[in-house]
């Protein structure tokens, strides 16, 4: 219960201070921008380790926040990673550039029949991972599997809550 919802519902009752203290919480960090002081959080260092600490300010943590490695909760940092090792896998064998009159494949989750597919993508207004060939996007696909693009590639809300 927030403090609002608890002064409107007894806001009529006399409270001891010190006694309130003890149950009251501060609010917790909403972004990786809030974090204060001794605040947990979580990154991924250069081993792929999810490592907890406490807050400082220093210019490191600054830098890794820049980059978006800092997360407030493990579960998130879990997440991420998961999703660089995925797009790590599709970059082995596609590429982040779009290459004008050439074959530019692209992996894509149908929304009505919620599978996995290949196309070809003619135009470079589409930010995405593209391959040579609709041979070398289906090796991604099987080294990757069709669950974990749901999950971590497209980041399909049904697969994200299970796991």
């Amino acid at each position: 219960m927030k403090l609002k919802e608890a002064m409107d519902k007894y806001g009529e009752y006399e409270v001891k201070e010190d006694e309130l203290k003890k149950v009251l919480q501060e609010p917790k960090p909403k972004t990786g921008w809030d974090l204060e002081n001794e605040d947990v959080y979580w990154y991924i260092d250069t081993n792929g380790h999810i490592i907890e600490t406490n807050w400082c300010g220093i210019l490191c943590e600054m830098e890794t926040r820049k980059i978006g490695n800092i997360f407030l909760t493990k579960q998130e940092a879990k997440f991420e990673r998961e999703r660089r090792k995925i797009e790590t896998i599709m970059l082995k064998y596609g590429r982040r550039t779009f290459k004008h009159y050439r074959h530019n494949y692209c992996i894509y989750r149908g929304a009505s029949e919620d599978k996995i597919n290949i196309t070809l993508w003619e135009n470079d207004n589409y930010a995405s991972i593209f391959f040579d060939t609709k041979k070398l996007a289906q090796k991604a696909i099987n080294e990757i599997g069709e669950e974990r693009l749901k999950k971590y590639y497209f980041r399909t809300e049904e697969e994200n809550e299970k796991g």
